[in-house]
């Protein structure tokens, strides 16, 4: 049975001296007594009256007790004499084995120790106090949004009769189906100016072949009239060779040449033995010389004249397959895609106004517009498709966590869904807004998250932590292994062989896995992370019972 009270006589400085161990607060856990020593004069012993009822303490002086009557002083008198007694008695310091008794009472206030039994059902785990990198981290609100580059708004390109719709929302397409059809005039008129530049195009190649035709044959006979034959053997070569008229005007000059050639030659010999006046071998060599010019000049004329209409027919065909290509392009504008050139059927009437609407990328089809046989305008909403394989994360950093502006694009963050049980998942920073928007003071943050599997939807509320400043290096522990119980933080020590100590600690700066520690613990002491909470009932329930 333990005494109710429990008297001591110590003197200022023996109690300041231990004050460590007995300037205690009293609580429902301990057996511990506050003692101010502002109340005690240096120099003077002084009584402590300790109550184990209701763990207090009362300091009595004995020159202030004198003030108070006779009857005190002769009792502490008495209780000097005693004091005496006792202090001859223990001469090694019994003052001393007292404190020491309550110092291991406070010691063992803090330890519990659990039987084998509640420690085999506990399943225990500890994780040891090491310097380890602890990077601040702040949670805010954000909302998961579409990947606007994949969340497109089908429209109608232009004014016409829906004929078809393939699609119902909740299909998935890939890119390039046919989603819906529409036919409209202004679809024909496109293709229509396309069978039109594709006709123009073949005249133009045609006529550009018939030049290339007449180069070539031109260069054939140039050359055997370079080679001096008869005309009947350049006749007789070059008859089915297409020259067009540059046959006869060139044989012609050619065959004058030649003429003109031989009476030259046969005059010759009469002049020479003065049987023709010299004259008239002057006026051979003269209609020699223009016959050679009136060929050559034809030749050449033919020569010039083909390679100028050859150019000709060139630029023609180039300028063809431009406007062409233009007609191309104004009905794949119409179309929104590129039709296929090779495949088109633009000789059937009804395919010309035939408009045929396409995905322009693999999604869901999210809502439907119109139905079949509707009239729908230019800009008139047929489908919306969204791909949600990839969603944003939209969350706003506020001036308490301004240094999370200096984020760089890549920098995973993670994302809490409270509808999917407090799952995680990693993102990935697409950017930080730079205008501050005026409503909220804050700019946007904006991070790509992975939703292959089809969890997350538009729209639902999230929380986003994101890193703050730079990381440091410091003692740190489990968050879960710190518990909070009146105002106080504190963890439990695993001492080995079932005995658990209790240590309140003050925490610094934290990240998801860890959380500084200040003060209250040193490095390589084990503490509790799994059945943390266990113990502090079992912590709870004992000074209860006490």
């Amino acid at each position: 049975m333990e005494k109710p009270f429990t008297f001591s006589l110590f003197s200022r400085a023996e109690i300041q001296g231990n004050a460590s161990k007995t300037a205690l607060h009293a609580t429902g856990m301990r057996r511990a007594f506050k003692v101010d020593l502002s109340q005690i004069p240096n120099q003077i012993n002084c009584w402590i009256v300790m109550s184990d009822q209701t763990k207090s303490a009362q300091i009595i002086n004995p020159f202030q007790s004198v003030l108070k009557g006779l009857p005190t002083i002769l009792v502490l008198a008495v209780m000097g004499i005693a004091w005496m007694v006792m202090h001859h008695i223990n001469s090694s310091g019994g003052s001393s084995e007292e404190l020491s008794e309550t110092s291991a009472e406070l010691e063992e206030s803090d330890t519990l120790i659990l039987p084998e039994g509640k420690i085999t059902a506990g399943n225990f785990a500890s994780v040891p106090v090491e310097p380890r990198t602890v990077q601040h981290v702040h949670t805010v609100p954000g909302r998961l949004r579409y990947d606007q580059s994949k969340h497109v708004d089908v429209k109608a390109p232009m004014d016409g009769i829906l004929t078809e719709v393939l699609v119902t929302p909740g299909d998935f397409v890939e890119t390039g189906d046919l989603i819906a059809v529409i036919r409209s005039p202004e679809i024909g008129q496109a293709r229509a100016e396309i069978l039109k530049r594709q006709q123009q195009r073949e005249i133009a190649m045609k006529v550009l072949e018939r030049e290339e035709i007449l180069d070539s044959n031109l260069k054939r006979l140039s050359a055997m009239l370079e080679e001096g034959k008869s005309v009947k053997e350049i006749e007789a070569a070059s008859a089915d060779l297409a020259l067009g008229s540059y046959r006869q005007e060139i044989l012609s000059a050619y065959s004058n040449l030649v003429l003109a050639r031989e009476l030259t030659e046969k005059i010759r010999p009469l002049v020479e033995s003065g049987s023709v006046p010299g004259r008239t071998l002057k006026e051979r060599e003269n209609e020699r010389q223009l016959a050679e010019t009136a060929f050559l000049t034809a030749r050449d004329l033919a020569k010039f004249s083909v390679a100028q209409a050859k150019m000709k027919a060139e630029a023609d065909v180039s300028e063809a397959d431009r406007q062409l290509n233009l007609a191309w392009q104004s009905l794949e504008t119409l179309l929104g895609y590129k039709e296929d050139k090779e495949t088109a059927n633009l000789s059937d009437e009804e395919a010309l106004s035939r408009l045929e609407v396409r995905a322009p990328f693999a999604g869901n089809v999210e809502s439907r517009g119109f139905a079949n046989d509707e009239r729908v305008m230019r800009g008139a909403s047929l489908i919306v498709l969204a791909n949600t394989e990839t969603l944003y994360v939209e969350a706003s950093i506020r001036e308490s966590d301004w240094s999370a502006t200096a984020l760089k694009q890549g920098t995973i963050v993670k994302v809490l869904v409270p509808a999917l049980e407090d799952r995680m998942f990693d993102a990935k920073v697409h950017y930080v807004g730079r205008e501050v928007q005026a409503e909220t003071n804050s700019v946007p943050l904006v991070a790509t998250i992975d939703n292959q599997e089809g969890l997350l939807r538009p729209g639902m509320y999230v929380r986003v932590t994101i890193p703050i400043g730079t990381p440091h290096e410091a003692l740190s522990i489990k968050p879960e292994s710190i518990i909070q119980h009146e105002n106080q933080q504190f963890v439990f020590v695993d001492l080995q062989d079932g005995k658990f100590k209790r240590c309140d600690i003050s925490t610094g700066q934290s990240s998801e896995e860890w959380v500084e520690v200040t003060e209250g613990l040193s490095q390589g002491q084990l503490v509790v992370t799994d059945g943390a909470f266990l113990l502090k009932s079992e912590f709870l329930l004992r000074g209860e019972s006490e």
